[in-house]
């Protein structure tokens, strides 16, 4: 399917903030379903070009440059914020120029702190939802990615999660209504800390699980998220960091997290969001997370000292 840009396109008024991988993808979805969303992005650009498994979606696209040329483009009905979790406050301008008090804002966000993260950055009584990202998307430059894989985000079922999916109403994007959005979230977050963190050290790709030793390590990893997502109400099985390895380690496919890209490419990670939340929330709880606790030491000590210039 291709899509274009259209004058008639929509009733919803939409913005997203933060066009990486995930964020184009979430705007040529909405363009898709037929929505003219509206951009705000460090890098403007023209034209969306978004590669996925059902074809390609294009699209002339409204991209501000700066929260200042927003003006009456916002605030909008539905806002959502795609920028990683250590970039949320650098975002503030634009949650200021496209969040209202009527707005919702759909967090698309790692870890399982997105309401806590983003209520400072906006009005008491905000309409807030988070959102775990399924996505594998890869940016080749600005509006321009490949979507290698099933596109989904996970929210949680009930009014504004109906408000949600009823934007991506025949588009590419699957929105899967949750009623334990809680546990979804702390699946995740265990894929990230394990997966992702190990192989940030190693700086390498998903293969790395082809290694029985690098496999057994993520599964003592997870098994220490999942005691402290059990702490915080996530209903997480004993067997799902066995099961959860063997399927990534079947399906190994070359996929590079992109906390591994950034550690590569010599920029600041969100380490904090994928394993320092777990040493964080372990110790509210006095719960022992040494293999977590030695991972988020390592990462963050590999941080970069000072911004990369721009």
């Amino acid at each position: 399917m291709t899509s274009t840009n259209n004058d008639d396109a929509g009733v919803a008024r939409t913005a997203v903030i933060g066009p990486g991988a995930i964020g184009s993808t979430i705007a040529a979805a909405l363009v898709d379903a037929g929505h003219r969303p509206v951009i705000g992005a460090r890098t403007p650009f023209e034209r969306l070009a978004v590669r996925h498994g059902e074809g390609v979606v294009e699209a002339k696209v409204t991209c501000f440059g700066s929260p200042s040329e927003v003006g009456d483009n916002g605030p909008v009905d539905v806002a959502f914020l795609a920028v990683k979790a250590h970039q949320t406050e650098a975002a503030a301008g634009w949650l200021d120029a496209f969040v209202g008090p009527t707005t919702t804002l759909v967090i698309l966000q790692n870890g399982v702190e997105h309401i806590e993260r983003l209520e400072p950055f906006v009005a008491d009584g905000v309409d807030l939802v988070p959102a775990v990202v399924a996505l594998p998307a890869t940016r080749g430059g600005p509006g321009q990615v490949a979507v290698t894989g099933r596109s989904r985000i996970t929210i949680p079922a009930g009014p504004s999660g109906d408000r949600v999916a009823g934007l991506f109403a025949e588009s590419f994007l699957n929105v899967k209504l949750s009623d334990d959005w809680t546990t979804d979230a702390w699946i995740k977050l265990m894929m990230n800390a394990a997966s992702g963190g190990l192989c940030t050290l190693a700086r390498t790709d998903n293969r790395v699980f082809a290694d029985e030793q690098a496999t057994h390590l993520a599964i003592d990893v997870m098994n220490e998220v999942a005691e402290v997502g059990r702490a915080y109400g996530a209903r997480l099985a004993t067997d799902l960091p066995d099961r959860i390895m063997t399927g990534l380690a079947a399906q190994a496919s070359g996929h590079m997290s992109s906390i591994v890209v950034d550690r590569i490419n010599g920029v600041p990670t969100e380490w904090d969001a994928r394993n320092g939340v777990v040493c964080r929330l372990a110790a509210r709880h006095g719960i022992d997370v040494p293999l977590n606790q030695m991972l988020t030491t390592l990462i963050r000590i590999g941080e970069p000292s000072t911004p990369p210039p721009t």
